[in-house]
């Protein structure tokens, strides 16, 4: 087998979220502001959360990571919340935990991984994400760290895929050529495109959220299928 590492990425290729009609994350910190003597409602939490994302967006104009901690804080100064950084951190941990609880992994990751660790092959994570802790404690929850010789994410590096950059970094710590790699994502731009620029092969994780990227060297609809496909590449 010429590969050596293979790269994944995370939402809708190793997890999945739990659908819900309203945002559960809102709820839970709108019931944890309650117990602090706040009284605000998830619906207010979740506008304000979603416009100081968007404005947060329109000053980001180098395409960086925006931090989930940089938004919450934000949230609350648009609910004219107290600020005080306890109650910040806080309130950061209870809606980190909350994002946690919705990310389920796919049923054949376990399996996925092990086969690849039996066959010698260095394992990484390349995740666009506003908290690198929230991948970090869903993966040890999980019981898949184990199996993880690298986690990099765009909060970690600032580059977000489809930045070339932050693949070629991942190959540089594991020692690796980008030709010497695979990366596994769902996402036609992020992950096909970003990953083929920065020279790696590219198996594409199809969903039905995602159209199939002319640009993958191939593609599977379950994890299941990734080992043989490897083993062609």
């Amino acid at each position: 087998m010429r590969v050596k590492a293979v790269f994944f990425d995370i939402g809708g290729t190793l997890y999945k979220e739990k659908k819900f009609k309203t945002p559960p994350w809102a709820i839970i910190l709108a019931n944890y502001l309650k117990k602090q003597g706040i009284l605000v409602s998830w619906d207010e939490i979740y506008q304000a959360y979603v416009s100081s994302k968007e404005y947060l967006g329109t000053l980001n104009v180098e395409g960086t990571e925006l931090w989930h901690l940089n938004i919450l804080l934000l949230t609350f100064s648009k609910l004219n919340l107290s600020l005080n950084p306890s109650l910040i951190m806080e309130a950061y941990d209870v809606f980190l935990n909350s994002l946690v609880d919705i990310m389920e992994p796919y049923e054949d990751v376990q399996e996925t991984l092990i086969c690849l660790k039996e066959k010698g092959l260095k394992i990484g994570v390349i995740s666009n994400t506003g908290s690198h802790y929230l991948i970090y404690k869903v993966l040890k929850r999980d019981g898949l760290l184990k199996y993880i010789d690298l986690l990099i994410t765009s909060q970690m590096v600032s580059w977000r895929k489809p930045d070339r950059r932050i693949f070629l970094y991942a190959c540089r710590l594991l020692n690796v050529k980008p030709s010497e790699c695979v990366h596994v994502g769902n996402d036609p731009i992020a992950d096909v495109m970003g990953a083929k620029s920065a020279g790696l092969k590219v198996v594409q994780k199809l969903t039905p959220y995602t159209s199939r990227s002319s640009l993958a060297d191939a593609a599977v609809s379950d994890l299941g299928e990734l080992i043989t496909v490897i083993e062609k590449l």
